[in-house]
């Protein structure tokens, strides 16, 4: 009987973060969301929601980006998010392209998502399942981008020297 020679052990250093498949997951979540609040805009129908203050939220004059439902903005960085993350998983650790779309993406939402939090909560003063269901997910993702980048190295190098 020969030997089975066992495979060589993988470098750490070299293998990209399985956190980039739930970071994927994460963005079609909040692609499913976002697109049910659009559709809903769009149709000019109401939510179902388990809080009283989903529709005034998404009926306000804050729901609307120079006419377009700042859910279909959302959309468009769950799909990035979700791409990105795909891309990320599949491409060589070097490969920084998709991570730093993700990471871009991800810090912006989370900036758009506390002004928007910001804005239903002390402003409209209503909240939405929903919005807030998305600003978690956003939030959830930059954690989780902070942890795959740190995790593999050369994206977590780049975000400090630009951050020195």
């Amino acid at each position: 009987m020969a030997q089975q020679q066992e495979p060589p052990a993988e470098d750490v250093s070299d293998r990209q973060s399985k956190l980039w498949l739930c970071i994927a997951l994460l963005g079609l979540v909040g692609l499913a969301v976002t697109t049910y609040l659009t559709s809903n805009a769009l149709a000019h129908t109401e939510v179902g929601c388990s809080l009283s203050g989903c529709n005034t939220v998404l009926g306000s004059k804050w729901s609307k980006i120079l006419g377009v439902p700042v859910s279909a903005v959302g959309m468009a960085t769950y799909a990035t998010i979700m791409l990105g993350a795909l891309h990320a998983y599949q491409s060589p650790i070097d490969d920084l392209r998709g991570r730093r779309i993700v990471a871009v993406i991800a810090a912006i939402g989370v900036l758009a998502s506390i002004y928007l939090t910001s804005v239903e909560l002390f402003v409209i003063k209503a909240a939405c399942q929903y919005c807030i269901t998305s600003a978690v997910l956003v939030v959830i993702v930059a954690v989780a981008v902070v942890i795959a980048a740190r995790s593999e190295g050369p994206l977590w190098s780049a975000i400090r020297r630009r951050l020195d």
